[in-house]
């Protein structure tokens, strides 16, 4: 099973917010200032992202993995994959061990990677406006940042769901919701059909990779 073998609407939606979570506008980095954190995390992502499709957005054709991989490397500190990943899983998670609950997120990591990195490379611009936050957020661990985002197909709102660990104080990327919907349901879904259809975990993650 493909991780974007859903309607190719959703697959078309599932492209386009990687693409514009490396566009984000950015904004004055500030680390000290609890407010500003998850606008400064997107900052620098946009900044180091957009550094490796410009010097090695042409190894996508001779050379795919080392492209991915430079991706990956900004993409992996600031996503939380395993988070993620288990959401995905759902109910099913207590009945994986440890071992195919880590190689399942490698899999979903890998396979998010793999998608953001060959669209990005064709990306065109797009108008896009962060929409300011409503009060001071500084004292919250869990912010959604809202985006509108202008296409020749109209305007479509995204929300990111960002979290801050509570030991470090870092901001790490846990959900997204696209024109209403919720990819992380999304993919939860997707993984509670296939339980259904295969009723194994281990044949479900075998067959769960893009590139399988």
């Amino acid at each position: 099973m493909k991780l974007l073998g859903m309607d190719k609407y959703l697959s078309r939606r599932v492209v386009g917010l990687l693409l514009v979570w490396s566009m984000l506008a950015p904004v004055s980095l500030h680390a000290e200032d609890d407010a500003e954190g998850p606008h400064a995390l997107v900052a620098d992502v946009t900044e180091r992202v957009l550094r490796v499709v410009r010097e090695k957005g042409t190894l996508l054709e001779v050379d795919p993995d080392t492209y991915y991989s430079a991706v990956g490397e900004v993409l992996g500190p600031i996503v939380a994959f395993d988070y993620i990943a288990k959401g995905v899983m759902g109910r099913f998670a207590k009945q994986a061990t440890a071992e195919q609950r880590k190689r399942f997120s490698d899999i979903f990591q890998g396979d998010l990677i793999s998608t953001y990195a060959k669209g990005l490379a064709a990306y065109a611009d797009q108008d896009i406006r962060v929409v300011e936050p409503d009060g001071d957020i500084s004292a919250l661990s869990m912010v959604s940042v809202k985006q509108v985002v202008t296409t020749e197909e109209g305007q479509h709102l995204l929300v990111y769901k960002m979290g801050k660990k509570k030991a470090t104080g870092e901001w790490k990327l846990l959900n997204v919701t696209l024109d209403g919907i919720n990819l992380g349901s999304t993919f939860r879904s997707q993984f509670a059909q296939a339980m259904k259809k295969a009723g194994d975990v281990e044949m479900v993650i075998a067959s769960w990779s893009s590139r399988s």
